[in-house]
């Protein structure tokens, strides 16, 4: 039986471009997954952000200063009447004097009363987390019949903010599914472009006994090693990359926005995409070559 030096593999050119094409694809592909699981599990500390309760205030002075007295009893119950018959509510409650006291006591002190400071009135409200209220008619409404009224405005922008990442995962998707097409063609072009350089090696091999599954392992097997070589290093390059962009974004949006830090699964998943694009390069080259010597031998 012939050994895999019988295919002179090392004559052939093309080892170069497929580590080089392996190299690029793998770090392109780490770079924007990591974005993914990043923007995934940013949308899930925003819907959490989202759900549960919001707030909304009420001034107890007018833009000149005159307390509003009576007025403002009046466009509280209105604010309350307008919440609890929105679809996703569960519930809406003033906050009593008692509440806002514990409310601002860690940036006011213990022994200092919130009656006497022009604090507006807080309505706390409840929600549906499986159903959410459409925030944007609320707060229509509530500029409408209470114009004074301030509904908990970032919930509105996380809202927006969400759809805009969804969208980004989805097209993230899109992009990693067409850089395995394009690895799996370019493999593809490759392994036919060695099969012709070494068809004459291969044709003597092959009457010598070996069989059609031999031949093709060699070249699938090469295939998987220089993709895996090429792999390793696009990943170990796109690590510096990942960090310092985690680095500036932790330090330009915050944890509370974009917390840009992986977990340890999420470091598991990015480490598989080596051994998967190789295990691609594998898959491809070996239907490449055992179609053609099925066709040509």
């Amino acid at each position: 039986m012939a050994k895999s030096s019988d295919i002179p593999f090392a004559r052939d050119s093309s080892s170069f471009f497929i580590s080089w094409i392996s190299m690029l694809m793998v770090f392109i592909a780490t770079l924007i997954l990591a974005t993914a699981l990043i923007t995934h599990d940013s949308v899930k500390n925003w819907h959490k952000d989202i759900a549960g309760s919001l707030t909304v205030q009420i001034p107890s002075y007018d833009s000149d200063g005159k307390k509003r007295g009576e007025l403002l009893q009046s466009d509280t119950e209105t604010a309350l009447t307008i919440i609890r018959s929105a679809d996703g509510v569960l519930g809406a409650t003033v906050l009593s004097d008692a509440q806002m006291d514990s409310l601002m006591a860690p940036w006011l002190g213990e022994h200092i009363t919130t009656t006497e400071l022009p604090l507006p009135k807080l309505i706390d409200v409840t929600i549906d987390t499986k159903n959410l209220p459409d925030l944007n008619q609320i707060k229509a409404d509530l500029s409408e019949q209470v114009p004074m009224a301030i509904l908990d405005s970032h919930r509105i922008a996380l809202s927006k903010l969400i759809t805009l990442a969804q969208n980004i995962i989805r097209l993230v998707g899109i992009v990693l599914i067409l850089i395995l097409i394009s690895l799996a063609f370019s493999i593809m072009f490759v392994t036919k472009s060695g099969l012709k350089v070494h068809r004459k090696v291969i044709s003597l091999i092959h009457m010598m006994g070996a069989s059609d599954f031999y031949i093709t392992r060699q070249f699938a097997n090469r295939s998987f090693y220089l993709t895996l070589i090429g792999g390793i290093i696009g990943f170990l390059i796109a690590l510096p990359v990942m960090m310092f962009f985690a680095y500036y974004l932790n330090n330009l949006t915050g944890s509370f926005i974009l917390n840009a830090t992986l977990t340890h699964e999420q470091w598991g998943i990015l480490t598989c995409i080596p051994v998967l694009t190789a295990t691609l390069s594998y898959l491809t080259a070996f239907k490449t070559v055992w179609g053609d010597l099925k066709r040509s031998l």
